[in-house]
Formats: structure tokens, C-alpha cells, sequence
């Protein structure tokens, strides 16, 4: 569990927060497909997952526990720190999971 701490605090449920606990490593894929399908319904068509920014503040509210309505209302640049932090996450495992596969692949000749 880890904790944005918010350079502009935020009312979330009728509560002025000024930090937002989070766990990125506790998210399943049951979470990404619900990030993903309640943008849909928003109408928001998710770009390459890598980069797009409505995906990772989706994401985002998924491992806050709180409504992606909840995470546009943050600042600017506690919103980009929400959206480095998933992008962060996901762009750390995608390395491991290169590194493992150049490994396999070396081994295997």
C-alpha cells in the first residue's frame, strides 16, 4: 500500500483529503477490465494502454478505492503523480518480463 500525498486537497464522499492510500499490487485483472469497461460507458476509447492517461487515472481510482470521477477532480499535478505512478507500475513490470524472456530466449541457444 502506498500513499499519494496531495499537493491540493480533494473532497472525496463529503471529506476534504489532503492524501490518498493506494495499491497498485493488490489490482487483478477483474480491476483492469472494469477500469476499462467504465470508461466505455463514459464513452472514453482507450488508446494504447501504455500511454493513455484516462486508462491510468481509471486504474488509479481501482487501486484507491475511489470513482474515476474522484481522481479528475484532483490538481493537475496531483493527477499526473496518480498517472506516473500507474504508468511507473506498469512500464516496471513490462522491463521484468523483457529481461526474463531475453534470458529464456539466450538459454534456450
Amino acid at each position: 500500500m502506498e500513499t499519494l500525498k496531495l499537493k491540493k486537497p480533494v473532497m472525496i464522499d463529503g471529506e476534504s483529503k489532503t492524501e490518498i492510500a493506494y495499491d497498485l499490487d493488490g489490482l487483478t485483472g477483474a480491476d483492469i477490465e472494469l477500469a476499462s469497461n467504465q470508461l466505455k460507458k463514459k464513452g472514453v476509447t482507450v488508446g494504447a494502454i501504455e500511454l493513455d492517461i484516462n486508462y491510468h487515472m481509471a486504474l488509479f481510482a481501482q487501486a484507491a478505492g475511489i470513482d474515476y470521477e474522484d481522481v479528475k477532480r484532483l490538481g493537475a499535478r496531483d493527477c499526473q503523480s496518480a498517472i506516473v505512478a500507474v504508468r511507473g507500475f506498469f512500464m516496471e513490470n513490462s522491463e521484468e518480463l523483457s529481461d526474463e524472456t531475453s534470458s529464456e530466449v539466450l538459454e534456450q541457444k
